[in-house]
């Protein structure tokens, strides 16, 4: 059977339910949203992805998801009544589940019997560092047994885990994020994210950047860790489904400072598969004038790299005249075939 496409319902509830106010956090600025999520609101998003019958084609997975708050902080009350606008759509099919982000603060044996019993299947934790003293620092204290405990929790009423990692926050380093990275991969979750950090304005990391007391990361000191933490996550096979933030208008208008990219992943990508073609090379016992790498097809522009340049880096270093890459349909790994 054919498996069901995806589709993502985002609702944004910017701030709401955050126990802290994060020093990198203003997702009035990241989701270019201020208001507060209410019935009117939350149907006019599904009429916009579902269509004005919300009658989407029933091929297509559809997922809800709370986005931008910890929406187990949020009131009790409050929440049923965004997850009761929710129940018809269950009920007929026309939503298949539900997903939302929050804090592994606001997570106990309540709150998940509440999202377990409205359809929630999908619960992502922002852990951003499991390092005690940058979570201090960027004002979002929580200990390792918290978070393990909630984890614990999570998992033990068969919920998705997803957990979210930030690199380069207020004294991360590059050990401190890989502690995270290893941190994580024993918490065994079923996807992560990772996310660089930005200094955007209206944020107390801004006032922090202006005073000289924050130094964001490089991009070329953000892509060297994030090729370690994807390598890593895809030998311990968990998915990494989002490298960086999503850019839009409102991200552009307001970002002053750090390793932003709109295609951050790609770049990541690019070096991981440099670093394949450059393993084969050194593999060889003599270094021809020509080289020739079979591909896969839907890959191809990603072992060329960015503007040629893993390309240009391996004609430099090797001296080759020529390089050639064949992407192929039927390829399923990179090949060295002369």
């Amino acid at each position: 059977m054919k498996k069901k496409k995806k589709l993502i319902v985002p609702i944004f509830i910017p701030h709401e339910g955050c126990p802290y106010r994060c020093v990198f956090c203003s997702q009035v600025d990241i989701t270019g949203t201020g208001y507060k999520a209410d019935k009117i609101h939350v149907l006019k998003v599904l009429k916009t992805y579902l269509g004005p019958d919300f009658n989407a084609s029933r091929t297509i997975k559809c997922e809800v998801a709370f986005y931008g708050g910890s929406f187990t902080g949020l009131l009790k009350e409050r929440q049923k009544m965004l997850l009761s606008i929710l129940r018809p759509f269950l009920n007929n099919g026309r939503v298949d589940s539900i997903r939302l982000s929050t804090h592994p603060l606001f997570i106990d044996s309540g709150r998940l019997d509440l999202l377990k019993d409205n359809g929630v299947k999908t619960i992502e934790l922002g852990v951003q560092s499991t390092s005690e003293p940058v979570l201090e620092k960027s004002g979002r204290p929580c200990s390792k047994v918290d978070l393990f405990k909630s984890i614990y929790l999570i998992k033990e009423r068969n919920f998705m885990l997803g957990l979210q990692l930030m690199l380069g926050l207020p004294g991360d380093d590059e050990k401190l994020f890989q502690s995270s990275v290893i941190d994580v991969i024993n918490m065994k979750p079923n996807f992560v994210r990772l996310y660089p950090t930005l200094v955007l304005r209206h944020t107390a990391l801004y006032s922090m950047y202006k005073k000289g007391l924050y130094t964001p990361w490089s991009l070329e000191r953000t892509l060297k860790a994030l090729k370690y933490a994807i390598k890593l996550f895809k030998q311990y096979e968990i998915p990494v489904i989002r490298v960086g933030v999503q850019p839009d208008k409102s991200l552009e208008e307001n970002l002053v400072a750090g390793p932003f990219h709109p295609s951050l992943r790609y770049l990541v990508d690019c070096q991981l598969c440099l670093d394949l073609m450059v393993e084969k090379i050194l593999s060889m016992t003599r270094i021809p004038k020509k080289i020739l790498f079979r591909v896969p097809k839907k890959l191809l522009s990603v072992y060329i790299g960015n503007k040629r340049e893993n390309i240009n880096y391996i004609k430099g270093r090797f001296g080759f005249k020529e390089v050639t890459l064949r992407g192929e349909d039927f390829c399923r790994e990179i090949q060295l075939v002369t």
